[in-house]
């Protein structure tokens, strides 16, 4: 017999949720065949089995569970059964809508009830499991209901959602534990933002300043390796084997920073293609574990046009974060006694002064910046 337990697969989340089984209860399974869907605050990941027989299931769908919890047993075939069939979870987190219906967890059925809402309207939602952020973002999405609520509601506590509430841990953790300085650094981007809407007609997909930008970074990797270092204790930091470069995705349905792994390999075509496969994965829903680690630098993103500065965090286990401020137009001397219209924004960097020292992060802006007008200036 082998059993299947639930592994460590973020530092944000002390309990995740079994979406799905992916192969039924007393199924045959083989090895590294996909038996489970387990859900993080920010994305999905699927358990695989390490062993060859029947599968038995320990949890059912929609049950939370932890870093080690036991979720299945794969035993020989013929092999009596000793527990009872899909036992419930220990708390009895979940419930169903309807027949048919999404399985809903507890704090999101309390939710539902708080907020006048009938379990069956989360049948738009087109998930599997229903959580309190799943309530909360239907909520929103009902204008109408919340301008009628009672008044006397409207002062109520509401509990963070799943995906805030890690946020809020990351952030926590961050200003605890690491000592940030701040610079920022102005970069006239109008040659970047033209060469991109030409790419963009060219190559049929969205290019802007953000691609330009984590495509700069990544190639001063060699450069700067400080900045892509993470720290191991307080006289040694691990340098990165490569430009793992954390981008901020935000389209309306949370905050995710996916990886661009090997930024620096992959040249601008392919970090636009790449941050193209984020958006469309952040609007399904699709994220899975593996594209939200690992990263050695991250890249903040607020292009609306009026953020002018950004102060970005920087993650846990990472040196340096850059923000990229929206881009407005400036007028500035021309040099002939006239003027001219030019397109800046502001490039931040946040930098863990215990590594990074002013004068360097200072140097690794002006390289961003001159290699990014460099870009721009390139027919």
């Amino acid at each position: 017999m082998v059993e299947i337990r639930v592994p460590k697969l973020n530092n944000n989340d002390d309990t995740y949720v079994l979406v799905e089984w992916l192969v039924q209860d007393e199924h045959p399974i083989g090895v590294d065949q996909d038996v489970a869907t387990v859900e993080t605050s920010k994305a999905a990941e699927d358990l695989v089995s390490t062993a060859a027989g029947v599968l038995r299931h320990v949890v059912r769908e929609g049950a939370e569970c932890r870093p080690g919890d036991l979720i299945a047993r794969v035993v020989p075939a013929g092999a009596p059964r000793e527990e009872p069939a899909a036992a419930p979870d220990a708390v009895a987190t979940t419930d169903v809508a309807a027949e048919g219906g999404p399985v809903i967890t507890a704090p999101a059925r309390q939710l539902l009830a708080e907020l006048g809402i009938h379990p069956d309207e989360t049948r738009a939602l087109g998930v599997k499991i229903v959580r309190r952020d799943d309530v909360e973002r239907l909520a929103a999405a009902s204008s109408t209901r919340l301008a009628a609520a009672d008044p006397a509601d409207r002062g109520r506590t509401v509990e963070l959602s799943a995906g805030q509430q890690a946020v809020a841990r990351t952030v926590t953790r961050s200003h605890e534990t690491i000592p940030a300085a701040y610079t920022v650094i102005r970069v006239e981007v109008g040659g970047v933002v033209e060469r991109a809407r030409t790419l963009t007609a060219e190559w049929r997909k969205l290019v802007g300043v953000p691609e330009f930008l984590v495509t700069a970074v990544a190639g001063l990797h060699e450069r700067f390796p400080p900045c892509f270092a993470s720290i191991v204790d307080d006289r040694t930091v691990a340098l990165a084997d490569g430009a793992h470069v954390g981008v901020t995705i935000d389209v309306g349905k949370g905050l995710f920073v996916p990886v661009v792994r090997d930024a620096g390999a992959l040249g601008l075509d392919g970090v636009v293609a790449a941050l193209g496969d984020f958006r469309d994965k952040a609007l399904r829903g699709a994220f899975r574990e593996r594209d939200l680690t690992g990263g050695t630098i991250a890249v903040t993103l607020h292009n609306d046009p009026d953020v002018t500065v950004a102060v970005p965090v920087v993650f846990p286990g990472q040196v340096c974060a850059l923000a990229l401020g929206g881009t407005r137009s400036e007028v500035v001397p021309d040099g002939d006694g006239g003027v001219r219209v030019v397109a800046v924004a502001h490039v931040g960097l946040a930098y863990d002064h215990r590594v990074v020292n002013g004068r360097d992060a200072v140097l690794f802006l002006r390289a961003i910046k001159e290699t990014l007008e460099r870009m721009g200036s390139r027919p």
